[in-house]
């Protein structure tokens, strides 16, 4: 999260985001190791991670993540980043950014 916190102050607003979603999802695929005692499977589908996981999620946060999974794909294929570069501002990323953060907290309990 640290990351993201970073480039958000440089004003990269939708690689903050970005990286906000890569905190979550490793820290997802280690609890998935933890729980499966197998290697995370090849996915940024932050929901089906923490399934396998077995993390008891309520149905806001399940929104919540189904969401910033999404910035992984807007994040990084060329043809949908422009798009989503010129949506992101200062207030979205900030929002979100602390959504994102809360729930690192929380699964990192």
């Amino acid at each position: 999260m640290r990351l993201a916190s970073d480039v958000f102050e440089k004003k990269y607003y939708s690689h903050a985001l970005f990286c906000g979603h890569l905190a979550l999802e490793k820290l997802l695929k280690a609890k998935t190791v933890t729980v499966t005692d197998q290697p995370a499977p090849h996915t940024h589908d932050l929901l089906y991670l923490a399934g396998l996981a077995k993390i008891d999620l309520n149905i806001e946060q399940q929104q919540l993540l189904d969401t910033i999974k999404k910035f992984n794909i807007e994040g990084r294929y060329p043809e949908e980043k422009l798009q989503f570069y010129q949506s992101v501002t200062l207030d979205y990323a900030k929002d979100w950014l602390e959504k994102i953060n809360e729930l690192y907290l929380w699964l990192s309990k």
